[in-house]
């Protein structure tokens, strides 16, 4: 990245993301990778730190108002996944969510968080990281917060064939299709708006080499449902009624493959991105410290 083009992100920042320790952090193959570490909680209560890892094409100022909001409580340490445009790689870096998911055990030990209570909060594709994680005991948390959760990663049929014949110049070229597409098909913009902008904003500035690797090693390929029945840990997941992007019925046939899962439905993706998360994070740790019951299945209604 050109000092100039480092410069406009940097322009682009919000006060609260420029308010971060931000640090690059060595993984498994030698890649770094960006994490945001929002310390000095104003009002701190449990004792318990947050690992917050975003889906595929996740912008920050996606879930800004979250992190913000937990941050008055809990330190929260938000970590940009490899295909972001932030991610430095090595050369034929790995893209497999079952090899990448080392990127976490490293970022957890850099951190301390292994030494420490923390829970993860994670959502599509970065939920398939931690799951894998959790089969394998490579992160130690005390519980999960998951969003939809990428236990399978559906594209459309042509788009892995495309990418594959298209190079990425090519590819900038189809933005604006995957714009339509998005605003049209895969999101209900009209019930969804600020998804629907966020979701292009996220098409305007993906990093095309790297999302058209990942989405190459793992669309229509990557399964993790063997892995569920592993997983003894804690967790809560999330569903959203409305997201078309996330299938609600998907997610609660996950909570079912998981021995101590608890489903809540936000009913909007909206929702999922606003107070409504935060109020269920807060909830958790409260169970989590034993200071509070056992967050029960439910559906939250949301306007």
């Amino acid at each position: 990245m050109g000092k100039k083009q480092a410069k406009n992100n940097d322009d682009h920042k919000s006060e609260f993301e420029q308010s971060a320790h931000e640090q690059y952090i060595e993984v498994f193959d030698g890649s770094q990778l960006r994490v945001l570490s929002f310390e000095h909680p104003p009002n701190p209560t449990e004792d318990i730190e947050i690992m917050f890892v975003p889906g595929l094409l996740t912008i920050f100022p996606r879930w800004e108002p979250v992190l913000k909001e937990l941050n008055e409580h809990y330190k929260v340490h938000y970590i940009e996944s490899r295909e972001k445009s932030s991610s430095k790689l090595v050369r034929r870096a790995a893209m497999k969510l079952s090899e990448i998911k080392g990127d976490l055990d490293y970022i957890e030990k850099a951190l301390g968080l292994d030494q420490r209570k923390y829970i993860t909060i994670s959502s599509s594709m970065g939920g398939s990281q931690v799951l894998e994680n959790l089969a394998s005991k490579g992160l130690s948390p005390i519980g999960s917060i998951l969003l939809s959760p990428g236990v399978e990663i559906i594209f459309p049929k042509l788009s892995p064939a495309l990418l594959r014949i298209l190079p990425p110049f090519a590819i900038n070229l189809l933005k604006p299709f995957i714009r339509w597409h998005l605003r049209n098909k895969t999101v209900d913009s009209k019930k969804e708006p600020k998804q629907a902008r966020d979701y292009i904003r996220a098409v305007n500035e993906a990093d095309v080499p790297k999302m058209r690797k990942i989405i190459l090693k793992n669309a229509n390929r990557y399964n993790g449902w063997h892995l569920l029945p592993q997983i003894k840990d804690r967790i809560i997941l999330i569903g959203a009624s409305t997201d078309k992007t996330h299938k609600s019925d998907f997610s609660l046939k996950v909570s079912t493959a998981l021995v101590n899962c608890t489903f809540v439905d936000l009913g909007t993706n909206k929702a999922a991105h606003e107070t409504p998360i935060v109020d269920l994070a807060k909830e958790f740790m409260k169970e989590l410290s034993n200071s509070g019951p056992k967050v029960k299945e439910r559906i939250i209604p949301h306007s």
